[in-house]
């Protein structure tokens, strides 16, 4: 039997979700389309993420994973839920934050192939008043960083590099950051 994604049993919208995302630095874009509609792939969860920026865009919320390091808050896709409605309760219960995007498309593909614990998702954007209250899950706290002095990631090399340009993006504005 061939290895493949692992998909909650009622996955909506992931393959429209994966297509509109306005980056794929991972080059996972067709991967979770083709899995989306059955296709076998590589061995791997599906993920959603909350890229939470301050309002001037020049911060972003990371979480202190205990195996993966200071990342955005994220994790695995639940059953019968929708990419954009995972990434606001993982942006919620690893934060606190309940928090709408600010665009209705991912921002993101996310991946990382170079590791034996495979994971790929979507990232969706956010933002959020720094100053305002966190609540952390317990043993993973959350903090604010410039997006100049973010801490590495090793586990998910790309995303705080493109977490980075798509800040800028938005900066520009209006709300659509560019296509890759």
């Amino acid at each position: 039997m061939a290895a493949h994604i692992r998909l909650p049993r009622a996955l909506p919208d992931l393959a429209a979700a994966a297509q509109a995302a306005h980056r794929d630095p991972y080059g996972a874009r067709d991967l979770l389309t083709t899995s989306a509609h059955g296709a076998p792939g590589p061995d791997g969860d599906v993920i959603v993420a909350g890229w939470v920026y301050s309002h001037d865009l020049r911060h972003t919320l990371l979480v202190a994973h205990p195996r993966f390091g200071w990342l955005s808050p994220g994790g695995r896709l639940e059953d019968g839920e929708s990419p954009l409605q995972g990434a606001c309760r993982e942006v919620a219960e690893e934060t606190g934050l309940r928090l709408r995007p600010l665009l209705p498309d991912p921002v993101a593909v996310l991946g990382n192939r170079e590791r034996t614990e495979r994971r790929y998702g979507l990232a969706y954007a956010f933002a959020a008043d720094p100053a305002g209250p966190l609540t952390p899950e317990t043993g993973q706290p959350a903090a604010w960083f410039t997006l100049a002095d973010m801490p590495p990631c090793p586990a998910f090399p790309l995303d705080h590099e493109v977490l980075a340009h798509t800040a800028r993006d938005l900066a520009r504005g209006p709300r659509e950051p560019s296509r890759p």
